[in-house]
C-alpha cells in the first residue's frame, strides 16, 4: 500500500507531466563538483555552500521569467569519462508558462554561466527532449546537441528519458514550487546585485535557501 507521501509525490509529478505538455520546460542546476580551472587538467573544488549560492543565484534569475519547480534529480557529472560520477541533487524544472519561446535560448546561456555539462529542453508537447552541451565535458561536447526523443512517463509518475538506449530518471521527487516573480525597480535592484555577486563568497543574510535541510522530509 501505498504511503501519504508516496501518494502526493505522484500526484505533484503528474503535475510536471502536465506542464510538458502544454509549455516548453528544461531542467537545469548550478551544483559543480568542481570547476576547471587555468591549465590542463586544472580542477577548482567547489564547497557545498557555495553550491547552495550558485543554485539560489541561478533560482533567481530564471525567476524573472519562467516558473520553477525545484525537483530531487539524478544526471551524471562527467558522462562517458573514467570521472563519471552519478549525482543526486536539487534541480530546477523550469517551465516557459507565458510562452515566450525563449526558454532553450535562457537555458543554453545560462549553462555556459554555470558551467554545467549540458542543460536539458524539452518542447512543447513533452517531445524532441535534447541536451545541449554547455561545457568543454566530453559529453554531449560544447555545442553539440544530443537529442533523447521523448521523455517517459514512469508507472509512478517518475519522469524518464534515454540515455545510450537505457532509462535515465531525471526526476525522482517533488520538492516546491516558485512562481515568477515580475518585480518592481526597488525590487529588481537587489536581485540583480545578489545574482551578480561573487558565488565564491558565500555572506550572512543572502537569499539562500539549503533545500535539502529545509525539505527533508520530501526527499527520498
Amino acid at each position: 500500500m501505498k504511503n501519504y507521501r508516496q501518494i502526493v509525490n505522484e500526484s505533484s509529478l503528474s503535475r510536471l507531466r502536465q506542464h510538458m505538455l502544454e509549455h516548453d520546460t528544461a531542467m537545469m542546476t548550478a551544483f559543480r563538483g568542481y570547476i576547471r580551472g587555468e591549465g590542463e587538467g586544472a580542477k577548482i573544488p567547489v564547497t557545498r555552500k557555495q553550491n547552495l549560492k550558485r543554485n539560489a543565484q541561478l533560482k533567481a534569475e530564471l525567476n524573472k521569467k519562467y516558473n520553477i519547480t525545484v525537483v530531487q534529480g539524478k544526471y551524471i557529472e562527467d558522462y562517458g569519462t573514467p570521472e563519471a560520477e552519478e549525482k543526486g541533487e536539487v534541480t530546477f524544472f523550469v517551465v516557459d508558462n507565458e510562452d515566450t519561446g525563449n526558454l532553450e535560448r535562457d537555458i543554453i546561456q545560462l549553462g555556459k554561466k554555470w558551467e554545467q555539462d549540458s542543460v536539458l529542453f524539452v518542447e512543447k508537447g513533452a517531445a524532441n527532449g535534447r541536451l545541449h552541451g554547455t561545457s568543454t565535458a566530453e559529453f554531449p561536447g560544447f555545442g553539440k546537441i544530443f537529442k533523447l526523443g521523448h521523455p517517459v512517463f514512469g508507472k509512478s509518475g517518475e519522469i524518464m528519458t534515454r540515455m545510450k538506449g537505457r532509462p535515465f530518471i531525471f526526476t525522482e521527487s517533488v520538492i516546491v514550487d516558485h512562481k515568477v516573480q515580475h518585480l518592481t525597480r526597488m525590487g529588481a535592484w537587489p536581485r540583480s546585485l545578489f545574482i551578480n555577486s561573487n558565488w565564491q563568497e558565500v555572506g550572512d543574510g543572502e537569499p539562500i535557501i539549503d533545500y535539502i535541510e529545509e525539505y527533508k522530509e520530501r526527499f527520498i
